[in-house]
């Protein structure tokens, strides 16, 4: 059932939007953070508290308009999502299109903007009237991983939401645990067990997310050395089966190629890459570079 408790912690942001649904809800809101999976469930949470039907506590999670949010298909809510590629006037057009008609299912429109920052000058220079005099039923909602890439004109028109900071790092140990999976999965030549694993890795926030890949890193560099025959001493002791198991399976120079296509891969997170993009690149781009 869609609601607030579906995102962990945020206890006063969650108590602040939620007053806002009960009281009055600002027509043009910009969430951010650093956990794009969180900024992701908390817009879909908002949206669905936007449309909902009840006269209570929203969202009910239980309305016909709430279930239609939970399930992707509300005729009235709009997401854009280009994931890291630049939204561009193109679809600030449409979303203007889309805003001139009346909604269909109730008396609200909502359209979401995942990564704004995204949004291009000229994108962002055509949505500026439309955020600060919207029709009385439209609703924007921005995410951006980094708000202050945003022209100061589209900042100012937005009511500002945050997620609370991520713990900063994770321990090797707590890394080596999220990773485990992963790696054994590659070792074993299991594209679906490689997938599942990555998935699991998808929530995790940004910042922690560059740190696991940097453990995965040195991890590939202690299966390349075990695959050319060095003893010498790993670089991540926690994962030495699993280093060990992948040397066995996947020749040295095929993991020199994962171990640059990962470098390649946090560059992509820090800029924000959708975690549907990182998955798919831990999956199925992995696996063709170590067995096809």
């Amino acid at each position: 059932m869609i609601s607030f408790d579906s995102l962990p912690g945020n206890r006063t942001l969650k108590e602040s939007l939620q007053h806002a649904l009960t009281e009055r809800i600002p027509q043009t809101i910009l969430l951010s953070g650093d956990d794009s999976a969180g900024l992701e469930t908390l817009s879909t949470v908002l949206a669905a508290g936007i449309l909902c039907e009840t006269a209570g506590k929203r969202p009910c999670g239980m309305c016909l308009s709430c279930r239609k949010v939970e399930g992707g298909i509300h005729p009235d809510l709009t997401v854009v999502d280009e994931g890291e590629n630049e939204i561009k006037v193109d679809a600030a057009r449409r979303i203007k299109s889309e805003n001139a008609i009346i909604p269909g299912d109730g008396d609200r429109r909502v359209t979401v903007i995942r990564h704004a920052q995204n949004l291009n000058p000229a994108a962002q220079n055509a949505l500026l009237k439309e955020l600060e005099e919207p029709p009385s039923y439209a609703f924007f909602i921005l995410t951006a991983e980094q708000p202050d890439a945003l022209l100061e004109t589209v900042r100012s028109r937005c009511a500002k939401f945050a997620l609370e900071p991520p713990q900063a790092v994770l321990s090797d140990d707590e890394a080596a645990a999220l990773l485990a999976p992963y790696l054994a999965a590659v070792a074993a030549g299991r594209e679906e067990q490689m997938m599942q694993a990555a998935v699991g890795l998808e929530k995790t926030p940004r910042r922690q997310l560059l740190g696991l890949l940097g453990l995965l890193q040195a991890a590939l560099r202690d299966a390349v050395l075990a695959a050319n025959g060095l003893t010498v001493a790993p670089l991540v002791p926690q994962l030495r089966e699993q280093t060990a198991a992948l040397s066995r399976t996947v020749t040295a120079a095929r993991l020199l190629r994962v171990h640059d296509f990962v470098d390649e891969l946090t560059g992509r997170v820090s800029r924000n890459a959708g975690a549907a993009a990182m998955t798919c690149a831990l999956t199925a781009d992995v696996y063709r570079i170590c067995f096809i």
